[in-house]
């Protein structure tokens, strides 16, 4: 096996010996240095590579004038624009006529944001090189794409598929053109979406509101019923970048029991948030201004639709709602999500008491190679503080969960999460803890474009330490939720 088998391989250590042998014996011949840099590159010595493919274009720029493509290359994949965009320029110097180069020049200007000079470059390539054609097109669609200009995006990728449409490229170009219009689709100013759900309770919340305000688990009535959820939730972009968001929206929610409409729950949230992309790090912050309804009243005869909007409602609960969120995209195909929550309470039945509510929690997710399976692991704390002592609570949950593309476009998600509630002030004469054990099954699969239906099974278990005055534990008890539920973005 010679070096250049070995480099074929991507034996990349063997290949490293073999080409410093061959320099060591041939010293004359710079060839054998020029491949030992290329090998330096592929093990990640990028210094050593640069020390090399430098020295040669000191010698003879003409001869070596591939190196100056690999030093830009180098200082491209650090992200040091300038110094591979000097580079190329130097090179430029000597060949002011190689399509190469304006095509590595324009990719170069493409990736550090200088759109203009980007398209300029990808044009003098193909009019300098025929046979660039094809690949300074499809360049500057990508260009176009990047710098958010979706018509001209598509014009330019459709070109480039008609040039030669038998190559790998221009089947690139058609299939990134869906991409191009799905691009488009989520730049406009406005976001619309709608859901619906149907699904069975085998054992109805005490106190249903409590849950979907953000609290823990309220216990158990011991009674079966079905439900439906409704959600609109629109809202208008501002400003709209490709690095930052920000805007203003609404949301309308409605939860209604079919017999139990006591429980019904309804709330409309105006909301503001920001959002910035800075990669590898993504920021948005939320802030959401909520106003709760509850309770409803049965009618004689069970409607098709159980969902009241609030009618026969009253007032229940006014929350303000704080939320900065951080993710990490991390090397290694893994992720890191970070929310901080803070809610102030401010309930309107003249019986229950303010709280304010804290809660962090980080996950932990990843992507396994070459697949589409994503486990991940979480852990969150809240501690939520009651102008009542008995309802203040902290807990501590962990969870587990694995998602992953099944057969014929269904998505799968299971997760299993543990959570220890603690309320130190249950009693006057001590506290109460609870174990709260969730299993959450989802499947899910797009009927259409943007048309979603999804089922969902949750298994939950609560196990508490009080023992009521009658040597009961109205806090221990168990249940299990179906639900099918469709939902469509506009």
């Amino acid at each position: 096996m010679d070096g250049v088998d070995a480099l074929d391989m991507q034996n990349y250590e063997k290949a490293a010996i073999l080409f410093e042998k061959a320099s060591a014996m041939e010293p004359q011949n710079p060839e054998f240095q020029y491949y030992v840099a290329v090998t330096y590159v592929r093990l990640k010595k990028n210094r050593k590579a640069l020390e090399i493919f430098e020295s040669l274009t000191k010698k003879d720029p003409k001869l070596f004038f591939k190196a100056y493509f690999d030093i830009a290359a180098i200082y491209r994949g650090e992200k040091e624009y300038d110094k591979a965009i000097l580079t190329l320029k130097n090179a430029e110097k000597i060949d002011p006529k190689n399509g190469r180069l304006f095509l590595e020049l324009g990719s170069t200007y493409k990736d550090s944001g200088h759109y203009d000079e980007a398209l300029e470059c990808f044009n003098r390539a193909k009019q300098l090189d025929p046979k660039l054609d094809q690949i300074s097109t499809y360049m500057t669609g990508a260009t176009y794409l990047q710098e958010e200009q979706f018509e001209q995006a598509g014009k330019m990728f459709k070109e480039a598929a008609e040039i030669d449409p038998g190559t790998p490229l221009a089947e690139n170009a058609r299939q990134t053109l869906p991409r191009v219009e799905e691009a488009a689709w989520a730049h406009k100013p406005w976001s619309l979406l709608t859901t619906f759900s149907w699904g069975y309770d085998d054992n109805v919340a005490r106190d249903p509101l409590d849950e979907i305000s953000g609290g823990p688990v309220s216990g158990g009535t011991g009674k079966g019923d079905q439900y439906q959820v409704f959600l609109l939730r629109g809202a208008y972009k501002f400003l709209n970048t490709r690095k930052m968001e920000a805007g203003l929206g609404y949301t309308l929610y409605s939860f209604g029991y079919r017999d139990w409409t006591e429980g019904n729950v309804t709330y409309q949230s105006p909301f503001a948030y920001f959002q910035a992309d800075w990669d590898p790090v993504f920021f948005r912050f939320q802030y959401d201004f909520t106003y709760f309804y509850s309770g409803g009243k049965k009618q004689n005869i069970n409607p098709p639709i159980y969902l009241t909007f609030g009618n026969n409602s009253h007032a229940r609960l006014r929350m303000q709602t704080f939320m900065p969120t951080i993710s990490i995209r991390e090397p290694y195909n893994f992720k890191t999500d970070i929310n901080l929550i803070y809610q102030i309470k401010d309930y309107l039945d003249g019986l229950t008491a303010d709280s304010s509510r804290y809660a962090a929690d980080i996950t932990q997710s990843y992507q396994v190679p070459d697949t589409q399976i994503f486990p991940r692991i979480g852990y969150r704390t809240t501690y939520e503080q009651s102008g009542d002592n008995p309802s203040t609570y902290s807990y501590h949950e962990l969870m587990a969960g694995i998602a992953a593309n099944l057969y014929w476009d269904i998505w799968g998600d299971i997760s299993f999460t543990y959570t220890r509630i603690h309320y130190p002030d249950f009693t006057p004469s001590g506290g109460r803890r609870d174990s709260t054990y969730t299993t959450v099954l989802t499947l899910k699969r797009y009927l259409m474009k943007r048309l979603q239906l999804s089922f969902n099974y949750i298994h939950l278990r609560n196990n508490s330490d009080y023992t009521s005055p009658s040597g009961e534990d109205p806090y221990s008890f168990k249940k299990n939720i179906y639900a099918l539920e469709i939902s469509y973005v506009f």
